[in-house]
């Protein structure tokens, strides 16, 4: 009776999946994070945050 709700709550979690920061930073250490929303100019001005991640000897900062 009750399977049909479970079924559409089942498929809303998996659609609000959302990629956490370093998630995303796995799949190309060399691309900023939040690239997509800033201009170069914002890009330069922000520059460098103070954290670091280590992936196989590599430090990036994310």
């Amino acid at each position: 009776m009750f399977g049909w709700i479970k079924a559409l709550k089942k498929k809303n979690k998996k659609d609000k999946k959302i990629e956490t920061r370093l998630e995303q930073m796995k799949k190309n250490p060399y691309k900023r994070v939040d690239s997509e929303n800033m201009s170069d100019i914002e890009k330069m001005d922000k520059g460098f945050n103070g954290k670091t991640f280590t992936i196989n000897g590599i430090e990036v900062d994310f």
